[in-house]
């Protein structure tokens, strides 16, 4: 399924610093859309790639409310309002070892992504009424939700699940997804599932996971008595 913004708005990305970003950003504008790329500060994505000239971007130099609040108030009066949000969850670059990690940073990332939601409700849910807008998170668990066997990623960035499912019941015009990847998934693959889900007209399917067993969903089942 095609899908065009309306018109006079824009696609933000969230840039984690490495190639998916690139290939998102220009499988997007491949399409026709406007996309702008919100970079993260240096402490969360230390190496980022060269974004190519002509590149649309807003920088967010910290971590904070105020920032971020600017950063978005500066995409949409350069580029027009929001209308999609591709968040794509940075690595944690200061996790070492295996094992599970909690980092003040990670933190702090998520709570960037709850207060984005804030800042573009108005934006987005307005966006709905005159096209598509949408939602999205993108984290590297194992691609199935952290049920897998993977035992060394961010747990943290699993709270976008439960953020992505409240905002689908509050904003009921809005397309919202969280994906989970596998990080053995190569760059080039990881954004053609990107741009499946993206284009999914299933309203109703809010979690999807991809790892090397496939695409994957989470379901009810009747507990045993």
């Amino acid at each position: 399924m095609d899908i065009i913004l309306p018109e006079g708005h824009c696609c933000l990305v969230v840039d984690d610093g490495t190639q998916l970003a690139q290939l998102t950003v220009q499988r997007l504008e491949q399409r026709g859309w406007p996309v702008v790329v919100l970079c993260l500060p240096q402490v969360v994505v230390p190496r980022r790639q060269a974004w190519p000239d002509g590149t649309r971007w807003v920088n967010l130099d910290e971590l904070s409310e105020d920032r971020l609040q600017a950063a978005l108030a500066d995409a949409a009066s350069r580029f027009g309002p929001v209308a999609v949000l591709i968040h794509l969850h940075p690595d944690c670059h200061a996790c070492q070892g295996e094992g599970l990690h909690f980092t003040d940073t990670s933190k702090q990332v998520l709570q960037v992504v709850f207060l984005a939601a804030k800042y573009l409700k108005e934006s987005l849910n307005k966006a709905a009424h005159l096209g598509r807008a949408a939602f999205m998170t993108v984290v590297r668990l194992d691609g199935e939700f952290g049920l897998g066997d993977r035992v060394d990623y961010d747990p943290i960035s699993g709270g976008l699940f439960g953020l992505v499912k409240s905002l689908n019941l509050e904003w009921e015009s809005v397309f919202c997804r969280a994906v989970d990847l596998d990080p053995e998934i190569d760059a080039v693959q990881a954004a053609d599932y990107l741009m499946a889900e993206l284009m999914d007209p299933n309203r109703r399917l809010v979690e999807v996971g991809y790892s090397s067993k496939g695409r994957a969903t989470l379901v009810l089942e009747a507990a045993m008595a």
